[in-house]
């Protein structure tokens, strides 16, 4: 009886298979006898996931939104716990109120406008009164200083109507210092005077525009 002849060559002994690949095989063979799914169902589970995306998407912008609109709420909180409380006024309520209130002021500043411009005149008048009293008191010092010097030099040895003379100078002197005093005093009143009609004036104007603009 003949023998089997042996290789010369190295026999590999075939390994078993290894544990996972035992059970990934029937895993794999129910997964060859599974039916594949239809386009029309990949197309509709590839909707539900784009759907899915935007849905994310819409609401991570709306938390975006949201966070953008309470990041004041320190402040909103503030705000809120005033007790100021504001209306609303329609333009017809406003031009009626400024109407009243300029039927109200406007005679009252013309009539302040109206004194002022009295006393203006009444100042005026008596400036250039104390004025020609002034000039007529100089004309009559000049008078009476020629006077003297011509009596001074008809009569050199009269020394009491010098004296005289010296003592109507001196209360002449004192006489026109009170009036330049007064001229002075009547001057700073009259300047103060037309000062409070010009402010009297511009305020009057302004309440016209302001009226006018409103009509």
């Amino acid at each position: 009886m003949l023998m089997p002849r042996q290789s010369s060559y190295p026999q590999h002994q075939m390994q078993p298979p290894q544990q996972g690949q035992q059970y990934e095989a029937p895993y794999a063979a129910a997964q060859m006898h599974m039916p594949q799914p239809s386009q029309h169902l990949i197309s509709s589970l590839q909707s539900c996931v784009n759907s899915t995306a935007g849905c994310v998407q819409t609401m991570k912008e709306a938390i975006d939104t949201l966070e953008f609109a309470i990041q004041d709420h320190p402040r909103l909180m503030t705000v809120l716990k005033s007790q100021r409380h504001f209306d609303l006024v329609s333009q017809r309520d406003i031009e009626s109120a400024r109407e009243h209130v300029a039927s109200e002021v406007r005679p009252h500043v013309e009539e302040l406008c109206r004194r002022a411009t009295a006393e203006i005149q009444r100042q005026d008048r008596r400036a250039v009164a104390l004025k020609n009293k002034n000039e007529s008191l100089q004309q009559r010092i000049s008078n009476l200083r020629s006077i003297e010097s011509h009596q001074s030099k008809l009569n050199p040895d009269t020394a009491t109507s010098a004296t005289a003379a010296a003592a109507m100078q001196e209360t002449e002197s004192q006489e026109q210092v009170e009036l330049r005093k007064q001229l002075q005093k009547q001057r700073a009143r009259l300047a103060q005077l037309k000062a409070k009609k010009e402010t009297l004036l511009a305020k009057a104007d302004v309440l016209e525009g302001e009226a006018n603009a409103f009509l």
